[in-house]
């Protein structure tokens, strides 16, 4: 066990909070245990006092005949006396019969008054509680008795009780460690191999499971470090599959520029017609090489919050009217249907005409792009907060483990076909950043072989309506 280890660190909290009510606590019941049973003792001493002075004062009390009897019924130590306080019988080796009692009890006693004090033996070392009354008759005194009660009782009943607690408090602390380590490795352990999991997904090993069942704090923290290990385990993949396509993509144009671009050098043509022919294959991918770059640089300016929007009164219907345009004749080209209702009441919003119009277009062009056979339908309605348009296509869909990334970076569903057709596996992402801009939100919804939905809701807040 570590010293700073957090099972140390649990267990000595536990401990150092749990004795420090116990200590206190046997303390506490000491003093109020000794204090109950003093009193007890003592007020059990008056009482006896009194009753036996009671008896002596009786009419048929006339000589000292009781003593033997009162000493035994009362089980206590007596001393009595005349009224001149010389003692007549007693039970207590330091009072001689026929020896005087001390002076300043006697005038204590001469007055018809008590007196209640410890008192220590000098022979036997023994310490007592005494009580003192005076014996009178017809506001007479004539005598009086002393009821000693051993302290040494109470002593050894508190030293019993005391050797109890302490017991108690040994059997407790046992408990309390015990209960303590198991309650520590309880909450310890999992975090121990929580430790050790990240360690190894810090190692790069992140196919590390965590096997932790729990539906407390502690388990809601194993799932998202599990999670954490999924996500990145699938951006991994992704970074290297995209960094793989970028390669390709760079290469395939770069390999055909450097090789037209040789051909026209060379004069390696036939006639102008051939090489009108090279000069247009070079366009082609020095555009598409231009368009890879172009996206990188603007999903990495979105990604870092340095891109600029020029907001403005924005008509919706107007931009999807314009989008669908756009893409019209590539649809037609396919035997492609394109259906569109768009709410005439659609109110203008304040936002970046441009940036909503590169979304709507990208949107149509992708359900075009991916459908064989079959229309894509366009809805743009009015709701509450916001405005919504349904992007919905009948082609192929996506299959339902690829739904999740669909907005990753990195993410390509038909990687062949995707490129065919000039994509850079970007153009999702960078719709989903744009959208995260205008404080918008976009979903995917899918069925594999049947088609896709994209559902944009643009914000109604900042309304122009001038």
């Amino acid at each position: 066990m570590k010293w700073n280890g957090i099972v140390f660190k649990l267990g000595t909290t536990i401990m150092i909070l749990f004795f420090s009510v116990l200590l206190p606590l046997g303390f506490f019941t000491d003093r109020i245990f000794l204090s109950v049973y003093s009193t007890q003792v003592y007020q059990k001493v008056n009482d006896l006092s009194r009753e036996l002075v009671n008896i002596l004062n009786e009419p048929s009390a006339r000589e000292f005949d009781y003593y033997e009897k009162l000493s035994k019924v009362s089980g206590k130590e007596l001393v009595l006396f005349d009224e001149q306080g010389t003692i007549v019988t007693n039970s207590m080796m330091e009072f001689k019969k026929g020896e005087p009692i001390p002076r300043d009890l006697l005038h204590i006693l001469e007055h018809g008054q008590h007196f209640e004090r410890n008192y220590v033996d000098n022979e036997t070392g023994a310490s007592f509680f005494i009580v003192g009354r005076p014996l009178m008759k017809n506001e007479t005194f004539h005598g009086g008795l002393i009821v000693f009660s051993s302290i040494d009782e109470i002593h050894s009943t508190m030293h019993r009780l005391r050797n109890w607690i302490v017991m108690s408090m040994i059997g407790a602390a046992l408990l309390a460690l015990g209960f303590t380590l198991f309650v520590s490795r309880k909450l310890s352990s999992p975090l121990i191999k929580m430790e050790k999991a990240t360690r190894e997904i810090a190692r790069g090993r992140l196919d590390t499971q965590m096997q932790l069942k729990s539906n407390d704090e502690v388990g809601s923290l194993a799932q998202a470090i599990h999670d954490l290990s999924v996500e990145l385990n699938h951006y991994r993949k992704n970074r290297s599959e995209f960094l793989a396509n970028i390669s390709h993509e760079l290469r395939t144009p770069i390999s055909y520029l450097r090789g037209y671009a040789q051909l026209i050098k060379h004069h390696r043509y036939q006639d102008k017609e051939e090489l009108e022919s090279y000069s247009a294959v070079i366009e082609s991918e020095a555009i598409r090489l231009a368009k890879l770059i172009d996206d990188l640089f603007e999903l990495s300016k979105m990604e870092e919050g340095r891109i600029q929007l020029y907001m403005q009164a924005v008509d919706v219907g107007e931009l999807l009217e314009h989008s669908i345009q756009k893409v019209t004749l590539k649809a037609k080209e396919k035997n492609i249907g394109i259906e569109y209702e768009i709410d005439q009441e659609l109110p203008l919003i304040y936002s970046d005409g441009a940036r909503i119009e590169q979304v709507l277009f990208n949107l149509l062009e992708n359900a075009v792009n991916y459908t064989e056979e079959g229309k894509v339908t366009v809805t743009a309605t009015q709701a509450a907060e916001h405005i919504s348009i349904s992007v919905k296509d009948t082609g192929n869909g996506i299959p339902e483990e690829d739904v999740p990334f669909i907005f990753d970076r990195f993410h390509r569903v038909e990687k062949s076909r995707s490129r065919e057709m000039g994509g850079t596996g970007l153009g999702l992402a960078i719709v989903y950043e744009i959208v995260k801009l205008l404080q918008g939100s976009i979903t995917v919804k899918s069925e594999y072989g049947k088609g896709t939905e994209f559902l944009l809701k643009l914000p109604l807040k900042n309304t122009d309506n001038s």
